[in-house]
């Protein structure tokens, strides 16, 4: 399906995108991934060090002997945490964003239900300009306190709360796209919102 057709399904009544875009490839060490992804890796070294000599001293102390699932969990805690930038790249390279004049909305390709932002609840909007050339933006508030490396995982789930359990969006990420579409969507939202 071409990314107007699933994104012109996703309209409501008299809704019209003002704009559309799609994130852009990267790769997990290039200039602006590099530090989180190392650090994600460093993490996971680290997790995998106390988790698994924790239980082999802890045997070893009690004379036990190492049981092999006991010790496959050990590893596989550290292989997942590893897998998180690799895993949200995927996710990400999958998403379509666009905004219309009534909502900011992020969809997956392989999902028909999208994450939406009412344009009236986007109280602030940044674009931040990367390493790379590209650019991400920040809608809402509540997103701007996230880390960089948290952006990827804010792409494809946003910020939200939960009422009735309905989530109610009130940040989003457009992550990796040109820099022109981050020109784009914020000369759209001028002057009705904060650009921080």
């Amino acid at each position: 399906m071409h990314d107007n057709e699933k994104l012109n399904k996703l309209l409501e009544e008299g809704e019209t995108i003002q704009w559309s875009g799609v994130p852009r490839p990267y790769g997990l060490f290039d200039e602006t991934h590099k530090t989180s992804t190392i650090i994600s890796l460093c993490w996971a070294l680290a997790w995998g060090i106390i988790l698994v000599g924790g239980y082999c001293a802890l045997s070893a102390s009690h004379g036990q002997e190492i049981k092999k699932g006991v010790l496959a969990v050990c590893v596989a805690i550290p292989l997942m945490i590893a897998w998180g930038p690799m895993s949200d790249r995927n996710n990400v390279k999958k998403l379509l964003y666009a905004v219309t004049d009534k909502r900011a909305i992020v969809v997956s390709l392989e999902s028909d239900k999208p994450i939406t932002m009412r344009i009236a609840d986007v109280d602030k909007l940044r674009v931040e300009k990367t390493k790379n050339g590209n650019c991400h933006i920040r809608l809402g508030s509540p997103v701007f306190k996230a880390s960089a490396r948290k952006l990827p995982g804010l792409a494809f789930r946003g910020e939200f709360d939960t009422e009735d359990n309905n989530k109610l969006y009130k940040g989003l990420v457009f992550y990796n796209v040109s820099t022109e579409d981050g020109d784009a969507v914020c000369n759209l939202q001028k002057p009705s919102v904060e650009v921080g």
